[in-house]
């Protein structure tokens, strides 16, 4: 009995892991939005393939990321050369791994740690932002 309630338990536990990894993959590809928790500033995230750009909602200057995907809700984020060059704060900082924690429909949310500062760790909630083409589909299927 014991057994069987065992490996019930594991082949649950496995098949949620499955779920959360495939739910995942949709946040890959895409601009996204998250509100700073301190400054209350907007950021917008455009993420494609191994690139990310970041742009304050507020400013003009973006600056790019490399991504490596370490699973499908895993991911490091490292300044571009072109980015350090343009500004060395970037530096200091260095690499972030970004863990995707939860999914939703239109969010999801992620935990942020640093290598190089142990003490960091940030949780922010990311909301999708919607293509022009996509928010009018959207209208259209509500009228």
């Amino acid at each position: 009995m014991i057994r069987k309630i065992t490996i019930s338990s594991l082949f649950f536990l496995v098949a949620s892991l499955g779920f959360s990894q495939d739910s995942c993959k949709k946040f890959k590809n895409g601009t996204f939005k998250l509100t700073d928790p301190k400054s209350k500033q907007v950021c917008i995230i455009t993420r494609n393939g191994n690139k990310q750009t970041e742009k304050m909602a507020e400013s003009e200057e973006a600056y790019d990321f490399d991504i490596v995907w370490v699973d499908d809700c895993t991911y490091t984020v490292t300044p571009t050369a072109a980015t350090a060059a343009r500004n060395k704060e970037v530096l200091k900082t260095g690499t972030m791994t970004v863990k995707i924690i939860k999914t939703q429909d239109k969010s999801y949310t992620q935990s942020i740690t640093i290598a190089n500062n142990p003490d960091f760790k940030r949780v922010d909630e990311v909301y999708v932002v919607e293509s022009k083409k996509e928010q009018q589909e959207q209208q259209e299927q509500h009228q």
